[in-house]
């Protein structure tokens, strides 16, 4: 087992690197203010612990921790092995895609906030996640609130709705709030609560929900009542009416059926519950699927989809809102990760979260009271998931997703040891104890790996945030070679590299134009974008346009536009 001052070290900087993580904006600094700053935050975070716990050596294989790291390595072998084979544009599966960030960085860095929540799972640190999670949420309210009311400071460019907090997105700010309050819902069921805690918890759930009200966004409410519902299931099945439990559980089932049919436009709630966009999602679950199939090994690449989203659609979906719309995400994380993947990806994912729905079963079977700390992570955990599969992976909410996961499966091995433990003679007892105890400062081995790992995570983190900054100085400078020079910032992003040469055409620099396409195409070859721009821009040689509508033609089979 995990030394005491190394388990309080972990579980101080997965509490900081979620509510960090979830906070960080850079809306007056960066040209992509909302995903860049929580990829950086989260690869301090998860780097340091991957570190920390490779000093610890064969811990990492001791019996109760076997399973997760052996799954966890796998997962992390199968990423390098996608990065390596799969795809064409390295630095995009590196960093992820513009926008989105979700590539092989962040995900190594979720695997070891997963990875190091195991050995942090520990009364004290799911008290202090909880208390986290709620203190980010009251924030996120009252940002929400105020951009509610029209007074945001930040200019945000938003076509939806002005409540996004700190996720960018309605969608995502709703459904962080409703986790927030879920938790907080947890706190107030739990009898040990001062009675001072549970009127500021009164007080918070109705601002929540009417911040969630606010967003417009659907899946806040749905991640509530869902969460709420697990909860109040865990309470009855630990109180005196514990026999209501089969029967509500029974209940809760066909709730969440008619809700999933009413989604998809079925059943008696299909009035209430559908939209529109879950139409638009079911054709990007649809080209999820197909790049699944059609690589079943190693997926497309790390947050490629963007480029196999027009050969995978339908041509039902191309005609539906027009060839010109396309996506980035499947919208699906499940078909995320399969298609970026392939197979092994997600199944290795899916036992993940086999491994956690195995240990919170565990401790719920173990546990004489309701514990409500426990409910309410599980209860976030299991909204998280729920949301995940009409949404895609925000790093601000996968943050709480991934190191949840581990804390959960580490509280059950926690628990696990303490009963076997009661088995054992009390000379065995304080033997333990006595290594366990053997030493109560961190260790300057501990202090190093945790210093590495920082120093790793800001290496391969800052590049695209920096960049990202530059790009925007660049812009608001007005100056032609700043801009061009932000083009070829390292990382190369095709995003900026197409946004610079439109200006540079705009402006009648044809020839710098044409030079940043054509070095675009080299690098990205399979984005749609730069080829359409080649075909379209003035300056751009006949040879060139042809070629570039060859290219479009490849990309987007099915656009009726393209002959």
């Amino acid at each position: 087992m995990i030394k005491k001052t190394e388990g309080s070290a972990i579980g101080l900087i997965l509490a900081f690197t979620a509510g960090l993580s979830t906070l960080a904006i850079a809306p007056w600094a960066a040209y992509d203010p909302v995903n860049l700053p929580k990829l950086l935050v989260i690869s301090l975070g998860g780097f340091a612990c991957l570190v920390l716990l490779l000093a610890q050596g064969k811990l990492l294989f001791d019996r109760p921790y076997r399973s997760v790291s052996i799954v966890a390595t796998a997962f992390i072998i199968d990423l390098f092995l996608v990065l390596i084979l799969a795809g064409k544009s390295f630095s995009q599966e590196f960093y992820g895609a513009n926008g989105r960030a979700t590539g092989f960085i962040a995900y190594l860095a979720l695997t070891g906030l997963l990875v190091a929540g195991v050995f942090a799972g520990s009364a004290k640190n799911l008290s202090r996640m909880a208390y986290t999670l709620i203190a980010t949420g009251f924030l996120s309210v009252v940002y929400g609130f105020i951009q509610a009311t029209g007074a945001d400071p930040v200019g945000w460019v938003n076509r939806q709705n002005p409540v996004i907090g700190f996720l960018g997105n309605p969608d995502f700010q709703s459904s962080f709030v409703a986790f927030s309050a879920v938790m907080a819902f947890g706190l107030l069921l739990e009898s040990k609560k001062t009675l001072g805690l549970k009127l500021l918890i009164v007080a918070y759930l109705p601002i929540a929900l009417y911040v969630i009200k606010e967003s417009r966004a659907q899946q806040g409410f749905l991640v509530f009542i869902g969460g709420i519902s697990i909860i109040l299931l865990i309470f009855i099945s630990r109180s005196r009416i514990s026999i209501l439990t089969k029967p509500l559980l029974g209940l809760s089932f066909i709730g969440a059926t008619f809700v999933i049919m009413g989604s998809v436009n079925r059943g008696p709630l299909a009035t209430v519950l559908h939209r529109e966009s879950v139409i638009y999602r079911e054709d990007y679950w649809r080209a999820g699927w197909k790049m699944t199939t059609s690589h079943p090994i190693f997926g497309v690449g790390l947050d490629s989809y963007g480029d196999w989203y027009q050969r995978s659609r339908t041509l039902a979906a191309t005609l539906r809102r027009g060839a010109d719309i396309t996506s980035d995400s499947a919208h699906n994380v499940l078909l995320d990760l399969s298609s970026s993947g392939g197979f092994p990806m997600l199944i290795i994912y899916l036992v993940l979260i086999a491994l956690v729905i195995r240990s919170a079963i565990g401790v719920l079977h173990r546990s004489a009271s309701f514990d409500g700390v426990f409910a309410g992570l599980f209860a976030v955990w299991a909204g998280y998931q729920a949301q995940s599969i009409i949404s895609l992976n925000q790093l601000g909410l996968a943050v709480w997703g991934w190191t949840l996961s581990g804390l959960i499966i580490g509280w059950d091995i926690y628990n696990a040891n303490d009963a076997n433990s009661a088995t054992q003679s009390q000379e065995k007892k304080i033997s333990r104890s006595a290594k366990i105890m053997k030493k109560q400062a961190l260790e300057p081995a501990s202090i190093v790996a945790i210093f590495v790992g920082i120093l790793v995570g800001l290496v391969t983190a800052v590049p695209p945030l920096a960049a990202s900054i530059n790009y925007k100085s660049a812009r608001e400078s007005g100056k032609v070679q700043l801009l061009i020079d932000s083009a070829y910032r390292t990382p190369h992003n095709v995003i900026r590299m197409a946004e610079v040469a439109v200006i540079l055409s705009e402006n009648k620099l044809q020839k710098e134009s044409v030079m940043v396409l054509n070095d675009a195409v080299k690098e990205f070859p399979d984005f749609y974008g730069i080829w359409s721009l080649i075909s379209q821009l003035p300056g751009v040689p006949i040879d060139q346009v042809a070629k570039a509508k060859v290219q479009m033609k490849r990309l987007d089979p099915l656009n009726p536009d393209l002959k």
